[in-house]
């Protein structure tokens, strides 16, 4: 895989769908383009929607995945969460279902992201890359940065 081409590809890309206002694609799109603030740490993508499970889509699709190019890689799941409105009140059944339900939400896409850098790193060994480290993290509408997961907190 050259990282280089494949986050010039992907880059132009993103940079040029700027119609699409679906949450998620909206909040990937800023990732992307603002990854050298937010993910300072992996200047590259290096896949959009990939398959966890190669040429398996019943398995599941990743969101992101950075790299540094020296065999480090972030692999990115992104959430839109339905928030409160700043003029509901936060003592509201309805805000307090809505901010269960984004909890149980961000705690399900939490362990979908340690499952998928997993995934991630076993595929990239099988293929000879070399892997130094894949971090799981999450991003959200109500993060100002992607949030690392530890794997540690999730067993």
């Amino acid at each position: 895989m050259d990282i280089e081409s494949r986050h010039k590809v992907l880059c132009t890309y993103f940079e040029g769908r700027d119609w699409d206002r679906n949450g998620e694609y909206v909040l990937k799109r800023e990732l992307v383009l603002m990854r050298e603030q937010l993910l300072p740490n992996y200047p590259y993508v290096i896949e959009d929607e990939w398959e966890v499970e190669p040429g398996r889509t019943d398995k599941g699709r990743g969101d992101l995945v950075f790299s540094d190019g020296m065999g480090r890689f972030a692999v990115v799941e992104v959430k839109w969460l339905d928030l409160l409105d700043h003029e509901q009140s936060e003592s509201t059944r309805n805000g307090d279902t809505r901010r269960v339900s984004n909890r149980k939400k961000r705690r399900k896409v939490e362990k979908q992201a340690l499952e998928y850098a997993k995934a991630y790193e076993e595929t990239q060994l099988r293929e000879d890359v070399t892997v130094l480290q894949v971090e799981a993290y999450l991003f959200t509408n109500d993060y100002d940065r992607p949030k690392r997961i530890n794997r540690e907190e999730n067993l």
